[in-house]
């Protein structure tokens, strides 16, 4: 488990608290906007693989929790609480991020759903 909080300590994004995260994105968009597409696409490659490393993690706290955790009573309770303190922590941020892939940089741009009718009921 301490590797795994090691793994998890690399992968937090280094933006501090969670509520100066909305911030700290918007400014390094608009940093990235200012260095033109090629950048901005970077940063959002970036956010897509922090993304991914976090479902990995949060698989690889799977594998453990399925394992098992052997020991006193205590020790196991304890261990199991660190772990869903660990899936929260990961949980919070990689829903974060992406959220904000999805509003900035979507799978499926409107430019390329734009076939997709819509009708409203009067």
């Amino acid at each position: 488990l301490e590797k795994v909080r090691q793994l998890i300590a690399d992968w937090k994004s280094e933006w501090g608290v969670e509520s100066t995260w909305p911030k700290k994105f918007h400014e390094q968009l608009r940093r990235a906007q200012g260095d033109g597409r090629l950048v901005t696409d970077s940063f959002f490659s970036q956010c897509e693989v922090h993304v991914e490393e976090g479902r990995q993690l949060i698989w690889l706290l799977r594998s453990i929790t399925r394992k098992g955790f052997r020991g006193a009573g205590y020790k196991v309770t304890d261990s199991y609480e660190q772990v869903f303190d660990l899936l929260t922590s990961i949980l919070t941020e990689l829903r974060f991020f992406e959220v904000k892939l999805d509003d900035y940089a979507p799978i499926s741009p409107l430019s390329q759903i734009s076939e997709t009718c819509h009708y409203f009921t009067v």
